[in-house]
């Protein structure tokens, strides 16, 4: 479980949120949402553990994260609206290299039916520069093939850039996520309600 006690957070003299509250139990999800500028990034990373806020805590399954902060990040699938990729790199080496950072070594053709099933075959092998925007996005989502044994997903606009086949996959695996006891917090500045049973958060 996850649980945001009074938290609050600044950037510079701008004050994003104040005394914010919320829990977040096993098997569900909460979409947050705002305007340009109203924090819902910033709140994302306080959620991942790679900011910290001004006051406040952010507890999972009862223990506040500053506390046992390796623990916790093996428990995080984070992306953010960066891609992360690096650009001279194929889609095939982008994952090769990134996978293992994050806990899991797959074997080759693990991450080939990965990009396969994501719908770069035909691209896998093509340095990430001279990808399209959302060919780059679905190489970046294609690591959550491997992030099963994450429980808390936290997505900072994930649909950006898929057409309509990409977001019914991803959907997908989200929704499956969700029926096997995850968490996923995300945000999409697009009108989709794609996880109809979703808890809703404005930042507003």
């Amino acid at each position: 479980m996850l649980d945001v006690e009074g938290l609050s957070f600044a950037r510079g003299k701008n004050t994003l949120f104040k005394s914010l509250s919320f829990s977040l139990k096993a098997g569900s999800a909460l979409r947050v949402t705002g305007s340009n500028g109203s924090g819902k990034t910033s709140l994302l990373r306080l959620l991942a553990g790679l900011s910290r806020p001004d006051e406040g805590e952010i507890l999972w399954c009862g223990e506040a994260i500053r506390k046992n902060y390796g623990d916790f990040v093996r428990s995080v699938n984070f992306l953010g609206h960066d891609d992360g990729l690096k650009n001279q790199l194929t889609a095939t080496e982008n994952l090769k290299l990134m996978l293992p950072l994050l806990g899991t070594s797959p074997s080759a053709s693990e991450v080939v039916a990965a990009l396969e099933e994501a719908g770069l075959d035909s691209v896998k092998d093509r340095a990430v520069m001279h990808m399209s925007a959302g060919q780059k996005r679905r190489v970046a989502l294609a690591r959550t093939d491997f992030m099963k044994h994450r429980a808390l997903w936290i997505l900072d606009e994930p649909f950006t850039s898929l057409d309509v086949t990409a977001v019914t996959a991803l959907v997908v695996k989200l929704k499956r996520h969700i029926q096997f006891g995850g968490l996923l917090v995300f945000t999409t500045h697009q009108d989709l309600d794609v996880i109809p049973d979703a808890n809703s958060l404005s930042l507003d």
